[in-house]
């Protein structure tokens, strides 16, 4: 366990939520905070990042955990990487009914290239059809070796809808951030990870941030790669309006001058000026991001299908144009000439 120290504190941990598509993910938070947030994303797959804060009593002392959501679906395999490397612990959901599945397997492999700890939450053992041993055994072929069957992987048996086991698969996650002893400065500057990007129609262009290290004040300003914006309106998940957030809190902060990039680190400053003379310099001219986007736009050619791509988050437009530049065979394609998060204008 990492000792405390005069600056360092114990922080509650943050958490990631992974596994296959329709394995109960969403479920399972949704019991957590008694929300119902699956139903409203369509066809009830989660399709953005979203962070949430809950309590749990602990030897009488209350406990926050900050869990992040992540979507299962193929596509967002991006996104997942990204919740597991923002994570400090990952909580693989796997179906007693279904067992282990391509994107359990991809899951799995983000949390092993990002060195996360993690526990097993086997799902959905209310069903019938459940069967935890078949379970297991498939999890053991994946050289997951959990607990009590010779392994040091901790487990729970669960139902997310019935809320049968969640109490235990909480415990474990306290146990197991007592054991990693999660720690953070309070006095530092805050530093994190943007989860989530979009362009509010009637605010301008949001982020949501999980604050990893430090506080974020009122009057502050935050870099995201090249993305500045002054903490003046901070919200917390529930959409409660803040002045102050600290480690392990998702905050959404309305105000930034460009859309930041999903997974980009950023770091918070005293003032505007401050973030603004920390910003790196514009691409030179012709020079492009990295991203899935830019490097299939400019590429349509006399057999190309020209569309334009806009989406109401970034995180969406990721998965939206990679799966979109799989279309097509030698002869004919889909070629992306713009893409971008936000409505589609008469430009």
């Amino acid at each position: 366990m990492k000792n405390e120290t005069a600056h360092q504190i114990e922080r509650p941990p943050i958490v990631a939520v992974l596994g296959h598509v329709d394995h109960g993910k969403s479920t399972l938070l949704d019991f957590i905070r008694k929300s119902n947030t699956a139903a409203k994303e369509a066809g009830g797959i989660t399709q953005h990042v979203a962070a949430y804060e809950v309590e749990r009593e602990k030897d009488g002392v209350k406990k926050r955990i900050t869990f992040i959501d992540t979507p299962g679906h193929a596509a967002f395999s991006a996104i997942r990487a990204r919740g597991a490397t923002a994570a400090d612990i990952a909580i693989l959901v796997v179906a007693a009914d279904d067992g282990v599945k391509a994107q359990t397997l991809e899951a799995l492999k983000s949390i092993r290239d990002a060195g996360t700890p993690f526990i097993v939450a086997i799902n959905k053992i209310d069903k019938p059809t459940a069967n935890l041993e078949k379970t297991q055994a498939s999890l053991l072929e994946q050289n997951v070796f959990l607990e009590k069957f010779g392994g040091d992987v901790p487990w729970a048996a669960i139902s997310a809808k019935t809320g049968a086991g969640v109490e235990e698969l909480l415990d474990l996650i306290l146990l197991v951030a007592e054991i990693e002893g999660f720690t953070g400065e309070i006095s530092a500057p805050a530093k994190g990870y943007v989860i989530e990007a979009h362009r509010d129609q009637k605010r301008g262009l949001a982020a949501t941030l999980i604050i990893t290290d430090g506080t974020l004040h009122f009057g502050m300003a935050i870099l995201a790669g090249r993305a500045v914006a002054p903490v003046r309106i901070m919200e917390n998940h529930a959409g409660k309006t803040l002045t102050e957030a600290s480690f392990s809190t998702p905050v959404r902060l309305i105000g930034f001058d460009m859309l930041p990039e999903v997974g980009e680190e950023f770091h918070a400053y005293e003032s505007k000026k401050d973030a603004e003379r920390a910003r790196p310099a514009a691409p030179l001219a012709g020079g492009k991001q990295a991203t899935p986007a830019a490097l299939a736009e400019g590429e349509v050619g006399p057999f190309s299908l020209p569309v334009i791509i806009r989406a109401d988050a970034s995180g969406s437009l990721e998965a939206i144009v990679q799966e979109t530049t799989k279309l097509g065979d030698e002869y004919a394609r889909v070629g992306i000439v713009q893409s971008g998060s936000g409505t589609i204008s008469e430009n």
